[in-house]
Protein backbone atom coordinates (compact mmCIF):
# COMPACT_ATOMS: atom_id res chain seq x y z
CA UNK A 1 0.00 0.00 0.00
CA UNK A 2 1.32 3.27 -1.17
CA UNK A 3 -1.74 5.51 -0.02
CA UNK A 4 -4.24 5.85 2.72
CA UNK A 5 -7.21 8.43 3.03
CA UNK A 6 -8.62 10.68 5.16
CA UNK A 7 -11.05 12.84 5.56
CA UNK A 8 -12.91 15.35 7.80
CA UNK A 9 -17.15 14.82 8.04
CA UNK A 10 -17.19 18.49 9.94
CA UNK A 11 -17.29 19.19 13.51
CA UNK A 12 -14.74 16.12 15.29
CA UNK A 13 -15.84 13.49 12.88
CA UNK A 14 -12.41 12.12 11.42
CA UNK A 15 -11.83 8.96 9.59
CA UNK A 16 -8.90 7.28 8.04
CA UNK A 17 -9.03 4.43 5.65
CA UNK A 18 -5.35 2.13 5.44
CA UNK A 19 -6.85 -0.43 3.15
CA UNK A 20 -6.48 -3.23 5.83
CA UNK A 21 -8.35 -1.11 8.17
CA UNK A 22 -10.73 1.39 8.28
CA UNK A 23 -11.45 3.47 11.34
CA UNK A 24 -13.31 6.41 12.52
CA UNK A 25 -13.06 8.91 15.01
CA UNK A 26 -16.46 10.89 16.25
CA UNK A 27 -18.33 9.74 13.39
CA UNK A 28 -21.08 12.78 13.07
CA UNK A 29 -23.29 12.72 9.76
CA UNK A 30 -26.02 14.16 8.33
CA UNK A 31 -28.70 14.41 5.17
CA UNK A 32 -27.62 12.68 2.01
CA UNK A 33 -24.11 11.40 4.06
CA UNK A 34 -26.44 9.84 6.89
CA UNK A 35 -28.38 8.18 4.36
CA UNK A 36 -25.73 6.52 2.06
CA UNK A 37 -23.77 5.98 4.94
CA UNK A 38 -22.37 2.29 4.88
CA UNK A 39 -20.35 -0.19 7.68
CA UNK A 40 -17.17 0.70 6.43
CA UNK A 41 -15.07 0.43 9.80
CA UNK A 42 -13.35 -1.94 11.48
CA UNK A 43 -13.05 0.10 14.85
CA UNK A 44 -14.78 3.60 16.15
CA UNK A 45 -13.35 5.89 18.64
CA UNK A 46 -15.30 7.94 20.56
CA UNK A 47 -13.76 10.72 22.39
CA UNK A 48 -16.73 11.64 24.96
CA UNK A 49 -20.77 11.34 25.25
CA UNK A 50 -21.69 14.88 23.90
CA UNK A 51 -23.70 14.37 21.08
CA UNK A 52 -21.83 15.66 18.33
CA UNK A 53 -19.42 13.16 19.02
CA UNK A 54 -21.12 10.06 20.25
CA UNK A 55 -24.14 10.30 17.82
CA UNK A 56 -26.52 7.58 17.90
CA UNK A 57 -28.08 7.78 14.52
CA UNK A 58 -24.50 7.59 12.91
CA UNK A 59 -23.31 5.23 15.50
CA UNK A 60 -26.24 2.59 14.37
CA UNK A 61 -25.95 3.19 10.87
CA UNK A 62 -21.87 2.28 11.03
CA UNK A 63 -21.58 -0.34 13.83
CA UNK A 64 -22.86 -3.23 12.18
CA UNK A 65 -22.20 -5.71 9.72
CA UNK A 66 -19.45 -8.15 9.51
CA UNK A 67 -16.45 -5.54 9.25
CA UNK A 68 -17.42 -3.87 11.74
CA UNK A 69 -15.38 -5.12 15.10
CA UNK A 70 -16.04 -3.05 18.16
CA UNK A 71 -16.39 0.35 19.11
CA UNK A 72 -14.13 2.46 22.20
CA UNK A 73 -15.61 4.69 23.95
CA UNK A 74 -14.73 6.69 28.02
CA UNK A 75 -16.95 5.49 30.61
CA UNK A 76 -19.14 8.51 30.03
CA UNK A 77 -20.53 6.79 27.21
CA UNK A 78 -22.38 3.57 29.41
CA UNK A 79 -22.02 5.30 32.78
CA UNK A 80 -23.28 9.09 32.08
CA UNK A 81 -23.83 11.74 35.31
CA UNK A 82 -27.10 11.27 36.14
CA UNK A 83 -30.26 13.15 35.85
CA UNK A 84 -28.63 13.23 32.08
CA UNK A 85 -30.99 16.32 30.80
CA UNK A 86 -29.90 18.32 33.45
CA UNK A 87 -26.44 18.05 34.21
CA UNK A 88 -25.41 17.83 30.06
CA UNK A 89 -27.95 20.45 29.17
CA UNK A 90 -27.76 20.45 25.17
CA UNK A 91 -24.45 19.03 25.25
CA UNK A 92 -25.93 15.04 25.55
CA UNK A 93 -29.82 14.04 26.25
CA UNK A 94 -31.30 11.27 28.03
CA UNK A 95 -32.57 9.84 24.64
CA UNK A 96 -29.66 8.89 23.54
CA UNK A 97 -27.01 7.93 26.75
CA UNK A 98 -26.46 5.01 27.34
CA UNK A 99 -24.86 4.39 23.98
CA UNK A 100 -26.12 0.48 24.43
CA UNK A 101 -29.75 2.17 24.22
CA UNK A 102 -28.19 2.33 20.10
CA UNK A 103 -25.09 0.07 19.93
CA UNK A 104 -25.22 -3.68 21.67
CA UNK A 105 -22.91 -3.96 24.48
CA UNK A 106 -20.59 -6.39 22.97
CA UNK A 107 -19.60 -4.29 20.48
CA UNK A 108 -18.39 -1.57 22.91
CA UNK A 109 -15.00 -1.24 24.83
CA UNK A 110 -15.14 1.21 27.62
CA UNK A 111 -11.46 3.13 28.01
CA UNK A 112 -9.35 5.60 30.25
CA UNK A 113 -6.30 7.49 30.10
CA UNK A 114 -3.37 6.26 29.87
CA UNK A 115 -1.81 9.66 30.66
CA UNK A 116 -3.65 12.34 32.72
CA UNK A 117 -4.18 15.46 32.57
CA UNK A 118 -3.37 15.66 36.43
CA UNK A 119 -3.96 19.22 37.67
CA UNK A 120 -7.42 19.17 35.53
CA UNK A 121 -6.61 22.66 34.15
CA UNK A 122 -9.84 23.71 32.35
CA UNK A 123 -11.94 22.44 34.70
CA UNK A 124 -14.30 23.86 37.83
CA UNK A 125 -11.75 21.30 39.72
CA UNK A 126 -8.91 22.74 38.63
CA UNK A 127 -5.91 24.04 40.69
CA UNK A 128 -5.84 20.20 42.69
CA UNK A 129 -4.41 17.71 41.46
CA UNK A 130 -6.02 15.06 41.18
CA UNK A 131 -4.10 11.82 40.47
CA UNK A 132 -6.74 9.09 39.80
CA UNK A 133 -6.48 5.10 39.04
CA UNK A 134 -8.52 3.62 36.50
CA UNK A 135 -9.01 -0.03 35.85
CA UNK A 136 -7.80 0.10 32.62
CA UNK A 137 -7.61 -0.82 29.56
CA UNK A 138 -5.37 2.14 28.42
CA UNK A 139 -3.96 0.58 25.37
CA UNK A 140 -4.85 -2.13 23.22
CA UNK A 141 -2.96 -4.42 20.10
CA UNK A 142 -5.40 -4.80 17.49
CA UNK A 143 -3.16 -6.62 15.15
CA UNK A 144 -2.42 -3.98 12.60
CA UNK A 145 -3.08 -1.09 14.50
CA UNK A 146 -1.81 -0.01 18.34
CA UNK A 147 -3.90 2.25 20.49
CA UNK A 148 -3.16 4.41 23.29
CA UNK A 149 -5.30 6.79 25.20
CA UNK A 150 -4.95 10.31 26.58
CA UNK A 151 -6.96 12.59 28.51
CA UNK A 152 -8.92 14.96 26.62
CA UNK A 153 -11.51 17.52 28.30
CA UNK A 154 -14.69 18.48 28.86
CA UNK A 155 -14.97 15.84 31.56
CA UNK A 156 -18.34 15.50 33.17
CA UNK A 157 -16.39 14.88 36.61
CA UNK A 158 -12.75 13.33 37.88
CA UNK A 159 -13.85 10.09 37.50
CA UNK A 160 -15.27 10.63 34.38
CA UNK A 161 -12.60 11.20 32.04
CA UNK A 162 -12.76 11.99 28.46
CA UNK A 163 -10.08 10.30 25.71
CA UNK A 164 -7.80 11.49 23.01
CA UNK A 165 -6.51 8.29 20.92
CA UNK A 166 -3.46 7.72 19.51
CA UNK A 167 -3.80 5.11 16.65
CA UNK A 168 -0.65 3.65 14.58
CA UNK A 169 -0.64 1.83 11.83
CA UNK A 170 2.38 -0.91 12.25
CA UNK A 171 3.13 -2.10 9.24
CA UNK A 172 2.71 1.40 7.61
CA UNK A 173 4.25 3.38 10.48
CA UNK A 174 1.91 6.05 10.13
CA UNK A 175 0.07 7.78 13.27
CA UNK A 176 -2.94 9.77 14.06
CA UNK A 177 -3.84 11.71 17.38
CA UNK A 178 -7.54 12.68 17.60
CA UNK A 179 -8.06 14.83 20.57
CA UNK A 180 -11.68 15.22 21.40
CA UNK A 181 -12.61 18.49 22.59
CA UNK A 182 -9.30 18.98 25.32
CA UNK A 183 -9.05 22.44 26.38
CA UNK A 184 -5.82 22.24 27.83
CA UNK A 185 -2.47 20.73 27.45
CA UNK A 186 -0.46 19.27 30.03
CA UNK A 187 3.15 17.94 30.69
CA UNK A 188 1.74 14.28 30.71
CA UNK A 189 1.25 15.28 26.35
CA UNK A 190 5.09 14.15 26.53
CA UNK A 191 5.22 10.76 26.43
CA UNK A 192 3.45 11.03 22.82
CA UNK A 193 6.37 13.28 21.72
CA UNK A 194 7.35 12.62 18.56
CA UNK A 195 5.49 9.59 17.78
CA UNK A 196 2.50 11.27 16.09
CA UNK A 197 2.47 12.03 12.40
CA UNK A 198 -1.11 13.78 11.92
CA UNK A 199 -2.64 15.55 15.30
CA UNK A 200 -6.33 16.40 14.88
CA UNK A 201 -7.03 19.55 16.45
CA UNK A 202 -10.18 20.92 18.44
CA UNK A 203 -10.50 24.59 19.87
CA UNK A 204 -7.32 23.74 22.11
CA UNK A 205 -5.70 27.39 22.78
CA UNK A 206 -7.91 29.15 20.91
CA UNK A 207 -10.07 30.69 23.03
CA UNK A 208 -8.28 33.15 25.00
CA UNK A 209 -8.36 32.89 28.90
CA UNK A 210 -8.44 35.71 30.43
CA UNK A 211 -8.26 40.03 27.98
CA UNK A 212 -4.75 40.07 30.38
CA UNK A 213 -3.25 36.75 29.73
CA UNK A 214 -2.52 35.15 26.45
CA UNK A 215 -3.73 31.67 25.82
CA UNK A 216 -0.45 29.16 25.03
CA UNK A 217 -2.19 26.19 25.20
CA UNK A 218 -2.03 25.82 21.49
CA UNK A 219 1.72 26.45 21.84
CA UNK A 220 2.43 24.31 25.08
CA UNK A 221 0.32 21.45 23.01
CA UNK A 222 2.52 21.29 20.10
CA UNK A 223 6.00 22.08 21.84
CA UNK A 224 4.66 18.56 24.20
CA UNK A 225 4.03 16.51 21.10
CA UNK A 226 6.22 17.73 18.25
CA UNK A 227 3.46 16.07 15.36
CA UNK A 228 4.59 16.32 11.81
CA UNK A 229 1.04 18.09 10.89
CA UNK A 230 -1.80 19.34 12.32
CA UNK A 231 -4.89 19.65 11.16
CA UNK A 232 -7.35 22.00 12.54
CA UNK A 233 -10.71 20.76 12.83
CA UNK A 234 -14.06 21.31 14.74
CA UNK A 235 -15.12 24.79 12.80
CA UNK A 236 -17.12 25.19 9.58
CA UNK A 237 -15.47 26.00 6.69
CA UNK A 238 -18.03 26.56 4.08
CA UNK A 239 -21.43 27.83 5.64
CA UNK A 240 -23.24 25.76 2.79
CA UNK A 241 -21.02 23.17 1.52
CA UNK A 242 -20.24 21.92 5.20
CA UNK A 243 -21.47 18.54 6.11
CA UNK A 244 -22.93 19.40 9.09
CA UNK A 245 -25.91 21.78 8.72
CA UNK A 246 -25.34 25.65 8.67
CA UNK A 247 -26.83 27.30 11.76
CA UNK A 248 -25.64 24.19 13.86
CA UNK A 249 -22.84 23.45 15.72
CA UNK A 250 -19.73 24.00 14.79
CA UNK A 251 -19.43 27.87 14.52
CA UNK A 252 -18.37 29.34 11.38
CA UNK A 253 -14.88 30.56 10.60
CA UNK A 254 -15.33 34.26 8.75
CA UNK A 255 -12.64 34.05 6.71
CA UNK A 256 -10.51 30.39 6.88
CA UNK A 257 -7.35 31.60 4.89
CA UNK A 258 -7.08 34.02 8.11
CA UNK A 259 -7.98 31.54 10.19
CA UNK A 260 -5.09 29.20 9.25
CA UNK A 261 -2.42 31.64 9.19
CA UNK A 262 -3.59 32.51 12.84
CA UNK A 263 -2.56 28.57 13.07
CA UNK A 264 0.77 28.37 11.07
CA UNK A 265 1.78 31.95 13.56
CA UNK A 266 0.77 30.28 16.72
CA UNK A 267 2.65 26.92 16.29
CA UNK A 268 5.20 28.22 14.45
CA UNK A 269 8.29 26.00 13.04
CA UNK A 270 7.41 23.23 14.83
CA UNK A 271 5.26 21.40 12.80
CA UNK A 272 3.04 22.23 9.73
CA UNK A 273 -0.60 22.93 9.71
CA UNK A 274 -2.71 21.09 6.29
CA UNK A 275 -6.14 22.97 6.05
CA UNK A 276 -8.41 20.38 5.66
CA UNK A 277 -11.99 21.04 3.97
CA UNK A 278 -14.86 19.23 5.72
CA UNK A 279 -16.48 16.65 3.23
CA UNK A 280 -13.21 15.78 0.95
CA UNK A 281 -11.44 12.73 0.91
CA UNK A 282 -7.50 13.47 1.15
CA UNK A 283 -4.93 10.67 -0.41
CA UNK A 284 -1.75 10.86 1.79
CA UNK A 285 1.34 9.21 -0.27
CA UNK A 286 3.36 6.66 1.89
CA UNK A 287 6.35 6.64 3.22
CA UNK A 288 6.60 10.24 2.65
CA UNK A 289 3.41 11.11 4.50
CA UNK A 290 2.57 13.68 1.73
CA UNK A 291 -0.96 14.78 1.45
CA UNK A 292 -2.12 15.16 -2.47
CA UNK A 293 -3.75 18.42 -3.08
CA UNK A 294 -6.08 17.55 -6.51
CA UNK A 295 -7.51 19.86 -8.88
CA UNK A 296 -11.45 19.59 -9.02
CA UNK A 297 -12.25 20.89 -12.73
CA UNK A 298 -16.32 21.47 -12.83
CA UNK A 299 -17.87 22.95 -15.93
CA UNK A 300 -20.89 24.90 -14.68
CA UNK A 301 -22.17 26.32 -17.80
CA UNK A 302 -22.58 25.65 -21.55
CA UNK A 303 -20.79 28.68 -22.29
CA UNK A 304 -18.98 30.76 -20.33
CA UNK A 305 -20.75 34.07 -19.67
CA UNK A 306 -18.04 36.35 -20.13
CA UNK A 307 -18.75 35.48 -24.02
CA UNK A 308 -22.42 36.47 -23.67
CA UNK A 309 -23.78 39.52 -24.96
Amino acid sequence: MDRIWLRWWGCGAFDVRFGDVNIAFDPYLFGKNLDNAEPIYDYIFISHEHFDHCHPKTLRKLCQGERFKKMFVPPGALWPDEPIDEKYGDAAFSRDLPITKHVPADKIQVMYPKHQNELQRGRPWAGTVHVREFPGPDELDLGPLLVETIESGENQRPDLPNLGFLVTHKALNVSFLHIGDAWAAYPAMQALRGRVDFAIHMKLGLVPTNAEQQNTELEDFVDYIRPYALIPVHYRTDRKADPVPEGHWPPNASDVGAFIEYYREKVGAQTQVLPFTAGIEYAVTLPEKRVEWQWEWVNTWDVPPWREG
